[in-house]
């Protein structure tokens, strides 16, 4: 039998990178396999390329940002390898950080092209071996020694980590890989479903108002039972429907409604802060200063200027109306468009476009503590093929890097505890 490795690595993302740079830590011989022709491709790409590294919330605050099964299979994790840890860590390779109010943490370059800098620097000072253009084809267990094979070589080890994403972004690799290794050794795969994603629109937005953000509203994903889910936070219109932050919140939410056949439209508050009395009462004070201004003039004051028409007409309202001419009708038929303005009927949401894929193997078949299969000895997992999909703002990647880190340490130590017994 060929050279036998301690430890295989199978992803160069956020959490194989640093299961390999962990279990190499340890003293173990590690090998990590990269299916693209670098490391670190979605990381690449996060946060448009800035990279929103975690979150700067302390880690209580952070797992209650996630459901609650998967806030307590993170716990150890989060512990383990905390928030603060990881930003000293990158610290110590050269890159600083900062924090935005809203808690998410960025390098202070702006460029995510730093981070992976760094855990390529880490992984070369503990001998990790990195291959990448190495696709890995197919993955057995004989007796105690996994076999990996790729395209050009058949590979052996004790301990195998399968960090290969979901199936978001696929053109950065992650092709649900995974799932179908995880399958063939005996796990449950829960059903994949997009999250933080943005959603398809019927009837597809107005030319004019493609590229139109909406600052500080609430979105509604709304289906006859009431509320789906909502957000706040910013939207943008897009040739296909919404996206921002709001828009990928409440898409899980409203997937799943959609699963269960129900029809859901999206519906924005441009006066979240008020109940909807107060802005009538703030439109009466505001309309009395400026009596001789258009209703469509007039509202532009309020929402983005390409949407005025729309709105207006929403009320059923003539935009050639003057405020003077307004009725107290027209004025609370306003006042519920600003309040929930119908944006359009959510047509799809796409998994590809997610930026993470909710559901994936399932975590009572996964050791908290170790992230060891409870099915297969030697065999880990991390990241997003876990079934974990936490909201925007740093979460998910702190999750991989979490998870990744006692991956690689438990693997690690798992090797040095059976070291120079025969594979």
């Amino acid at each position: 039998m060929d050279s036998i490795r301690d430890v295989i690595v199978i992803g160069g993302g956020a959490a194989g990178m640093i299961a390999a740079w962990r279990a190499a830590s340890v003293n173990s011989n590690v090998l990590l396999l990269e299916k693209n022709k670098r490391l670190g491709i979605k990381i690449l790409i996060s946060g448009g390329g800035k990279c929103n590294i975690t979150n700067g919330n302390d880690l209580q605050t952070m797992l209650k940002q996630f459901e609650k099964q998967e806030s307590r299979f993170l716990k150890f994790a989060f512990h383990t390898f905390t928030n603060t840890q990881l930003l000293s860590l990158l610290q110590q390779q050269g890159v600083e950080t900062y924090v935005q109010e809203n808690g998410k943490v960025f390098p202070v370059s702006h460029d995510a092209k730093e981070v992976v800098d760094a855990f390529t620097k880490l992984m070369a000072s503990t001998g990790v071996e990195i291959q990448c253009n190495s696709p890995v084809e197919e993955i057995s267990k004989e007796q105690s020694c996994f076999k990996v094979k790729t395209p050009a070589q058949t590979l052996f080890s004790r301990n195998v980590i399968v960090a290969t994403g979901g199936l978001s972004y696929k053109k950065t690799g992650t092709t649900g890989d995974g799932y179908e290794w995880a399958k063939q050794f005996g796990h449950t795969i829960v059903p994949l479903r997009p999250a933080l994603a943005p959603l398809y629109l019927s009837p597809v937005p107005s030319v004019h108002w493609q590229g139109t953000p909406i600052r500080d509203c609430t979105l509604y994903a709304v289906c006859e039972d009431g509320i789906v889910a909502q957000w706040h936070g910013d939207v943008l219109f897009t040739h296909f429907g919404i996206s921002g932050p709001s828009a990928l919140e409440v898409s899980k939410k409203a997937f799943a409604a959609m699963q269960s056949g129900k029809q859901v439209s999206m519906h924005v508050d441009f006066f979240p802060e008020l109940r909807q009395e107060q802005l009538e009462s703030k439109l009466i004070s505001d309309i009395s200063e400026n009596t001789n201004k258009h209703i469509t003039t007039f509202i532009e004051q309020y929402v983005p200027k390409r949407l005025a028409e729309y709105i207006v007409s929403q009320a059923h309202i003539d935009g050639t109306t003057k405020l003077y001419q307004l009725k107290k009708e027209e004025r609370k038929r306003l006042t519920s468009v600003l309040k929930s303005c119908f944006v359009g009927i959510v047509s799809e949401i796409p998994l590809d476009r997610g930026e993470v894929t909710a559901g994936g193997v399932a975590l009572h078949e996964i050791n908290p503590t170790t992230m060891e299969s409870k099915l297969v000895k030697g065999l880990f997992f991390c990241g997003e093929i876990l079934d974990i999909a936490g909201p925007v703002g740093g979460y998910n990647l702190q999750a991989a890097f979490s998870t990744g880190y006692v991956a690689g340490e438990s693997a690690g130590k798992n090797q040095t505890q059976h070291a120079g017994k025969s594979c």
